[in-house]
């Protein structure tokens, strides 16, 4: 179970001895982390935020392995899957995003023609983030 790794984490991290320490330190029952533990039962989206403050990381990570958790409990695929492995190649196009949004920007601020091609440029790195953007293959 994917989301129960957070769960070891964050025991880890806050040096909880154990499952009793853990349920306190979540607000939650014993045997609620209990099942968790074991599989029977999945965190809700209000405890996988809990667990991601407490480790101060993003908490679409915790949410995301709770939902890839349940879906193959029933038997399914997660598009959770999908979406994790893209969300990697985020970060960088995000970056790319705000690079040449800035550069654009910088070259003319007041011209409009700039401002359309770091539209398009934006949109280019959003659905082709591996591709080369318009004012790329114009540019260079």
């Amino acid at each position: 179970m994917k989301s129960v790794m957070y769960l070891e984490m964050l025991k880890q991290q806050a040096h909880l001895k154990n499952d009793a320490a853990l349920a306190r330190a979540l607000n939650v029952g014993t045997n609620t982390i209990s099942q968790y533990m074991s599989g029977k039962r999945i965190m809700d989206d209000e405890a996988c935020l809990a667990v991601a403050m407490k480790l101060d990381i993003d908490p679409m990570l915790v949410v995301a392995a709770a939902c890839i958790d349940r879906a193959e409990k029933a038997g399914q695929q997660s598009l959770w899957k999908v979406f994790m492995q893209r969300a990697g190649h985020a970060s960088s196009a995000t970056l790319g995003v705000g690079a040449i949004a800035l550069s654009a920007l910088l070259i003319n601020f007041a011209g409009i023609r700039n401002a359309e091609a770091a539209v398009h440029d934006v949109q280019a790195v959003q659905y082709f983030p591996s591709a080369q953007s318009p004012a790329d293959q114009i540019h260079g």
